[in-house]
């Protein structure tokens, strides 16, 4: 009876160090569907040059920065994320683009900070123009997740 009852204690242990996993598990899965939420949103509010969305979305002191490569030569840019909404404030009558993820990898620790690559392609009237290999380093404010940082390397699709 001693045996049985022991074994009993040890498979509910067991049950129970699962069912502890399988919620922290669930929440890990939870955070990163939230990470990858705000980068989409993200993609898809500069596509379409909607500054106030994309200002909600970054912490104050967030930056954006790219490499692009150009007919063979690569042109770098940095920004503070108030320089980057004034830029997009500028253009006049801008060509609005989408940028579809073909892929996510998201990092997350303790999760509090997340890094994420989104690999894209830049296209515009349905047409791929270039690959794009994104980047972000979000941080958990209260409940939502801002971006600190937003970086790309973006190569033209040869036709």
């Amino acid at each position: 009876m001693k045996k049985i009852l022991t074994l009993f204690m040890a498979l509910h242990m067991c049950f129970l160090a699962n069912a502890q996993q399988t919620k922290e598990e669930l929440d890990m899965a939870s955070e990163k569907a939230a990470v990858i939420n705000v980068v989409e949103q993200f993609l898809t509010a500069v596509g379409n040059y909607d500054v106030d969305a994309i200002q909600t979305m970054f912490s104050e002191k967030a930056n954006i920065s790219g490499a692009s490569l150009r007919e063979g030569q690569w042109i770098t840019n940095t920004y503070t994320i108030q320089e980057f909404l004034e830029r997009l404030k500028s253009y006049k009558n801008p060509t609005k683009y989408t940028e579809p993820v073909s892929n996510f990898t998201v990092h997350m620790d303790m999760g509090m900070l997340a890094f994420v690559r989104a690999d894209a392609t830049f296209t515009i009237n349905g047409e791929p123009k270039n690959n794009n290999i994104d980047y972000f380093t979000l941080i958990k404010v209260g409940a939502n997740w801002k971006i600190l940082n937003g970086s790309y390397v973006s190569v033209r699709i040869e036709k």
